[in-house]
């Protein structure tokens, strides 16, 4: 059995201040001498964890200008040894496997997080992967035919204009700041996003982030 390595940083990415207020108290009374970094999105995550090699790295899924999944695919290729738990809302089935598949060795839902936060430190600091009970009962009761990547239609159904949005969509960006990078106006995005759900078959931000995720649509 691989030892637990000692953790003398973490570094804690999630762009809810309450959030990782929360996270960060668990994790002092877990581990008092522990020096924790804080970042609420991807560039400063990276740069943060390539000024301070954090031993751990709590991620979550959905944050602005950069999703967790490209960070983490980021991170594995600076350094192959980086150590990621996914801290995320979603923790349905492809949001689980995207996660591993990327690099991280463990996943737990924001939900009770604080309630198994320890046990998944301990195991994936011995090198050990680590799935919370939501995530676990998530991926047992999925089966490869109902992916939804063999079942929605596929990103070629898509506008130019339809993938620069849904491209903003999943990097975080609001109405507001889409209307802006794009130079149009925000009830044309309303438009374009409800033209997205209806293309896709989606309801919801999430939904469309995940879909962008699943065919690698979060960057130009």
């Amino acid at each position: 059995m691989i030892s637990p390595r000692p953790l003398h940083r973490i570094l804690l990415v999630d762009d809810h201040p309450f959030l990782r207020a929360g996270l960060r108290a668990t994790l002092l009374r877990i581990l008092p001498d522990v020096e924790i970094f804080e970042a609420g999105e991807g560039l400063e995550a990276l740069d943060l964890f390539a000024r301070h090699q954090p031993d751990l790295v709590l991620l979550d899924v959905h944050l602005p200008g950069m999703n967790g999944l490209d960070i983490i695919r980021r991170l594995r290729s600076s350094n192959p040894t980086a150590h990621v738990l996914m801290v995320a809302a979603d923790a349905d089935p492809w949001t689980v496997r995207q996660a591993m598949d990327a690099g991280a060795v463990g996943f737990i839902s924001k939900v009770g997080a604080s309630n198994v936060l320890q046990e998944a430190i301990l195991a994936v600091s011995g090198g050990h992967p680590f799935l919370c009970e939501r995530s676990r009962t998530a991926l047992e009761h999925s089966s490869a035919p109902s992916d939804p990547a063999h079942q929605e239609p596929g990103p070629s159904v898509l506008s130019d204009r339809e993938r620069q949005i849904l491209r903003y969509l999943a990097q975080g960006e609001n109405t507001k700041s889409i209307a802006a990078l794009l130079s149009i106006s925000p009830k044309t995005v309303e438009t374009h996003r409800s033209h997205l759900m209806w293309k896709l078959g989606l309801e919801g931000v999430a939904a469309l982030t995940r879909y962008a995720i699943r065919h690698g649509l979060t960057t130009p």
